[in-house]
């Protein structure tokens, strides 16, 4: 039984000299006749190689191969004729050739040259050249004009996929090429890593990105193949990164290129910084009125949908979605708690089922495999399960300009940790490192349906995770592992008078897409919390530890109670000190669980006339920190938890 296995990269081999065969492999020659009386090659890769693939390996090829390329083998001529006219044939050639592996019955390993096409060597090719690929986008291979390709780069947003191109994380590119409509070449660079999903590359740069046209006079340098990769010798290469870099002048374009985009971007764009390139690629946007807008339509949108609730609610749900991996919903069945994230998810422009994704959650579930699916090893299938997650985010990760949104209905039906437990660890990774497994990679290759859906399936930073509870006896609890990566927002019911008012209600068109909904996002790493918010989450948590070794509050809270404050936009519905007394109920409060004897020291007692909390170092903290926040929701749910703990001698 054999082993197969092709890497989609393009590589560029030549001829090699008998002394190098000999060196490698102990033939005396390249070239001879095999058992089957056909002539077979060995091939020198003389391009770089992906990081991933085995190095210095020779690869084979047979006659048969060349002939769609013109050359003839007449078997009835002697085996030195014969091989001669090969030699002669591919010295006028550079071969470029997906590498394969086979390994044979009895386990030896056999390179092979497949999907070979012949490129015929320039008048200035050298013996010695050694050729870097460089990827190459387009309007015709991508879909996008000059504008929209540039503007993506800025953001750092996918641009595209260009086949026979490696994708591994360790092969990032230096320089790309933009191929304008006229055949004239744009460089881009330079670049320190990318990440790639279905949407294809998403390039980082440094703060700046260069951007030069491509010099005429190289181009018989050079060697192109598919209008998809531009193979450029290395000492060449490294020119190229000199003049991007605005060093080397003498190396600059002769002028005598017809203007075209890439003029256009070397005079206007040599250097400029992520960000400063609205959508239109024209004036910079106000994303902050943007966002505004957004949660007006949003406001509008529940009151069309007959929901009543306090702006402060939505936009304290909106910055929680941008800002967590998981929101949770929670609070008395029948509020609408579906209604609204539908209402949100109509505001983001999600409207089918493409993107909009419902799932109701089953008692019976134990692991991720009742959610994922599994392997149907007699069938040789993997079946997706029926909540149709799976099929979800592989649709997400194909189009990375769309937002996605997955909502689980009754999320604490089962317990979360258990089948949503690779999701929870996955989740909050860096943007290229999030992703799902569906089975042991081991077991692709002897799957009918790996293409569909292959071991390991990327989660997209425009899918959306939202979940729906109810409270009561037939749900669980969340554990510490939930809490930690998740906003749990609790809804309330208004006034039943406010039912009876009447909506001026205005049909909305929402242009949002997932490019702008992202520029809504603050992202900065270093803590933006003031020192007063600092100390008082510090001292909340040694309280918290004083009652229990595993009670407190964790630097993982502190980072995303920092970056929901980072994110909230300014606005006259939620201000940060009312937003900074949601996030204490929210990420802080929903931890305190427990006995009386354990939190009594911590919570306090009700006052038996006031029926108001007294005593307890919780309570005593937030008074020396009353000027960041008036603390009015903390408050509520300590008197709700001392509540429970005096009827029930527990709380939760």
């Amino acid at each position: 039984m054999t082993s197969l296995r092709t890497w989609d990269v393009y590589l560029i081999g030549t001829l090699p000299s008998n002394e190098y065969v000999q060196q490698k492999i102990g033939r005396d020659k390249g070239i001879f006749i095999n058992s089957q009386n056909v002539i077979q090659s060995v091939l020198k890769v003389v391009s770089k190689e992906p990081d991933h693939l085995p190095k210095e390996r020779l690869f084979t090829c047979f006659s048969h191969d060349l002939e769609p390329f013109g050359f003839v083998d007449n078997s009835m001529e002697a085996d030195a004729v014969r091989e001669e006219r090969l030699i002669q044939f591919l010295n006028d050639y550079l071969v470029v050739f997906n590498p394969s592996r086979k390994i044979t019955a009895s386990r030896n390993e056999v390179y092979q040259a497949r999907d070979i096409q012949l490129i015929r060597k320039s008048d200035r090719y050298k013996e010695d050249d050694w050729f870097m690929p460089i990827p190459i986008f387009s309007k015709k291979k991508n879909g996008l004009s000059f504008e929209e390709f540039t503007t993506r780069l800025l953001n750092q947003r996918h641009v595209g996929k260009v086949p026979f191109v490696s994708t591994e994380p360790n092969d990032t590119p230096d320089i790309i090429l933009w191929k304008d409509d006229d055949g004239s070449l744009t460089v881009f660079g330079t670049f320190h890593s990318h990440s790639y999903a279905y949407g294809g590359f998403c390039f980082m740069a440094d703060d700046s990105l260069y951007v030069k046209p491509f010099p005429d006079n190289w181009m018989d340098d050079v060697y192109e193949v598919d209008e998809s990769i531009l193979f450029i010798p290395d000492g060449r290469y490294e020119d190229l990164l000199l003049l991007l870099k605005g060093e080397g002048a003498s190396m600059h374009t002769s002028g005598n290129q017809s203007e075209s985009a890439g003029e256009v971007a070397a005079a206007i764009m040599e250097v400029v910084r992520p960000n400063e390139i609205a959508e239109d690629g024209k004036s910079p946007i106000d994303y902050e009125q943007e966002e505004l807008k957004f949660l007006d339509h949003f406001i509008q949108l529940t009151k069309e949908n007959g929901l009543y609730y306090e702006a402060k609610d939505l936009v304290n749900f909106h910055t929680a979605m941008k800002t967590s991996n998981l929101v949770i919903l929670q609070g008395m069945s029948g509020i609408g708690k579906t209604r609204l994230v539908s209402s949100y998810a109509r505001a983001l422009n999600i409207h089918n089922e493409r993107q909009f994704t419902i799932i109701p959650v089953r008692p019976a579930w134990g692991d991720d495999a009742d959610l994922i699916g599994y392997v149907d090893a007699m069938n040789h299938l993997f079946r997706p399960g029926d909540s149709g997650l799976v099929d979800a985010i592989i649709r997400a990760a194909k189009e990375p300009d769309h937002l996605f949104m997955v909502v689980f209905e009754e999320m604490n039906l089962a317990r979360v940790e258990h089948y949503f437990s690779q999701f929870l660890s996955v989740l909050e990774l860096d943007a290229d490192r999030r992703i799902i497994g569906l089975y042991n990679d081991h077991l692709e290759s002897g799957l009918k349906n790996a293409n569909q859906y292959p071991a390991k399936i990327p989660i997209g930073s425009n899918m959306m995770f939202v979940g729906t509870v109810n409270m009561d006896e037939s749900t669980y609890h969340f554990s510490d592992k939930v809490l930690d990566r998740a906003n749990v927002i609790n809804l309330h019911v208004l006034p039943f008078t406010r039912l009876r008012e009447r909506t001026n209600v205005r049909t909305l068109t929402s242009k949002m897409s997932y490019p702008l909904f992202h520029s809504f996002k603050k992202q900065e790493e270093t803590l933006q919390l003031s020192e007063r918010e600092a100390e008082c989450l510090w001292e909340l948590h040694l309280q918290m530890q004083e009652a229990g070794r595993y009670l407190g509050i964790g630097p993982r809270v502190v980072r995303q109670i920092d970056r929901y404050l980072q994110n909230l936009v300014p606005s006259p519905y939620l201000s940060r000190r009312e937003a900074f007394d949601l996030q204490m109920v929210q990420r802080v409060l929903t931890k305190i669980r427990g006995s009386e004897e354990l939190l009594h020291p911590v919570i306090g007692s009700l006052h038996p006339e006031s029926n108001e909390v007294v005593g307890g170092s919780f309570l005593s903290v937030l008074k020396r920190f009353e000027d960041i926040s008036d603390f009015t929701e903390t408050k509520k749910v300590l008197r709700q938890k001392a509540k429970e703990l005096k009827m029930n001698g527990f709380t939760f």
